[in-house]
């Protein structure tokens, strides 16, 4: 956990990753995940043969969060050049209008995200088919799936974002940007590539493709895990904006969606200008 802290405080030097090192990386992380989530199901079946299949399914997901958290703490062991060297000069604290900032972009890809692509994205079937969550349902006590839709609730908007952001952006993009020194774009559009590898269906790959390439600029304009994380939380917050219903409102989002993510990008450009700039004067 120390060098997962030093990570978040952007104090520490990341070896420099290749892609198909990350490729592999990214393999090790699903292989074990999958393997030890149906482990764990089967060892539960075979201490107790009566255990429900709501009580089988919280199991899984104990395990699947737990080893997820787990695998960023030894990939943050693997991937940090050793030593306590600090390499973060300027104590950036972000404030409320960094924070504003970053909001109008995510805010504006949503908005595009619902003009543009929401028809395109639901011809595709989700991480759970429809016919499964209803088999949950069927299967499952009421407050087994409570407790199901609550513990996915706290994974999407806090292990998720801070975890996912760690990894991706803390570990991977660093190391992306140690190894392409001078093509800061490569190295945000491979990390983006892996973390929608990582979802491991089209729609939400799709997805967090795009969704990678705005947290990798981010990221690479402000070196702050805060507002990374804090971006990757507002995207998974925000699910209640209306999908437009005609060609009007649909120019309408994308039209406001770009303005909010010009000026956001614009205002995080400035914002990595002034950090520069108090990182040479200290």
């Amino acid at each position: 956990m120390y060098n997962l802290k030093q990570i978040y405080k952007n104090e520490i030097k990341i070896k420099p990753i290749s892609l198909l090192k990350s490729l592999f990386a990214i393999a090790i992380y699903i292989l074990v995940q999958n393997i030890i989530s149906l482990l764990s199901v089967f060892i539960s079946v075979l201490i107790n043969p009566n255990m429900s299949f709501g009580n089988n399914m919280i199991l899984v997901m104990i395990v699947t969060v737990s080893i997820s958290i787990a695998m960023v703490i030894l990939a943050g062991h693997i991937f940090t050049e050793k030593g306590n060297t600090k390499i973060n000069n300027n104590n950036f604290k972000p404030n409320r209008k960094d924070y504003l900032h970053i909001c109008l972009i995510i805010i504006g890809y949503i908005l595009i995200r619902e003009a543009a692509l929401f028809e395109v994205l639901t011809q595709f079937e989700g991480p759970i088919p429809d016919e499964s969550i209803d088999f949950i349902i069927e299967n499952s006590s009421g407050i087994e799936f409570f407790v199901l839709s609550l513990m996915l609730f706290l994974q999407t908007l806090i292990e998720a974002p801070i975890f996912e952001e760690l990894f991706f952006r803390g570990i991977l993009l660093n190391g992306f940007l140690s190894k392409y020194k001078i093509n800061h774009k490569k190295a945000i559009i491979y990390s983006a590539i892996i973390f929608a590898i990582a979802h491991l269906n089209i729609p939400q790959g799709i997805n967090a493709f795009i969704l990678g390439v705005m947290l990798g600029y981010i990221y690479y304009y402000t070196k702050s895990m805060k507002l990374s994380i804090f971006a990757h939380f507002i995207n998974n917050l925000i699910i209640f904006i209306p999908v437009p219903s005609n060609i009007i409102f649909k120019i309408a989002y994308i039209c406001l969606g770009l303005y909010c993510i010009l000026k956001g990008l614009n205002y995080i450009k400035q914002l990595r200008e002034k950090n520069n700039k108090l990182a040479i004067d200290n």
